[in-house]
């Protein structure tokens, strides 16, 4: 079912379903109750149930209460659900908020950005979105780069021979610029599956600690699909831990 078709959810539904994806574990209503002053009962969870955005259980051990987790669908539906809508009458608990603003907490310690650069409405570029995975991107001819000498002659050929004559002496410039050579600009979200292959003969654990540590700079976002479903078998091969999650798409652009 595609976000168009899908089910509008009611502003008390997707703001609940927000709370629980930022938590990214399976919660109880009595801790939801006890920290954040909500629960998730009744027809709100029989519908988020139903739409399989969240799934509902009790937990061996955990006597009789009810724990909640955010499902795949859950999370791609969470990104949906963050656009802007029009304003509902109606009020939604407090705690919802806090739910959500802890989770943002944890991404900005992790990541070590300012709280500006989450949040900054940026009027220089246009908006750093992944991919809807509808469409493959226009790409456009490899052009010099005096960066990088002639990278961009021939880096879909052999990376390796255009950096430094050692992959393996330069992983990041090597992954740059097989970025390079896949995205249609700026800006653009790679798949990792596409950027693997056109480093030769880099060692798997060279990559991937490129990308680890690639991801902590300003101008490098390395993110996780949240479209679970389109993933193949070379998106799940080609993806690389960060923190609690796989990673498939690369973007490099302007900070």
């Amino acid at each position: 079912m595609t976000p168009d078709s899908s089910p509008a959810l009611t502003a008390r539904e997707a703001a609940i379903l927000l709370a629980l994806l930022a938590q990214d574990r399976p919660i109880s209503n009595e801790e939801l109750r006890e920290r954040y002053r909500f629960t998730l009962v009744g027809a709100e969870r029989r519908r988020l149930n139903e739409l399989r955005l969240v799934e509902s259980g009790k937990v061996p051990g955990h006597g009789n209460f009810l724990f909640h987790q955010v499902t795949d669908a859950g999370w791609a539906r969470g990104r949906q659900e963050l656009a802007p809508r029009p304003v509902e009458t109606g009020t939604l608990p407090a705690g919802v908020f806090f739910a959500v603003a802890e989770g943002l907490h944890r991404f900005l310690e992790r990541e070590r950005i300012a709280i500006g650069e989450l949040f900054r409405a940026d009027p220089t570029g246009p908006a750093d979105s992944p991919p809807d995975g509808s469409a493959e991107p226009t790409r456009p001819a490899p052009t010099a780069d005096p960066a990088n000498g002639n990278v961009g002659t021939n880096v879909r050929g052999n990376v390796g021979e255009n950096v430094g004559g050692n992959v393996g002496e330069n992983v990041e410039a090597a992954i740059r610029a097989a970025y390079a050579s896949l995205a249609a600009g700026p800006y653009d979200w790679v798949r990792l599956a596409k950027v693997r292959p056109l480093l030769g003969g880099t060692a798997r654990t060279q990559v991937d600690q490129a990308l680890r540590r690639m991801a902590r700079e300003p101008d490098v976002r390395v993110v996780p699909d949240e479209d679970q479903k389109s993933l193949n078998a070379a998106d799940r091969a080609a993806a690389v831990r960060i923190g609690d999650h796989d990673n498939h798409l690369l973007l490099i652009g302007p900070a």
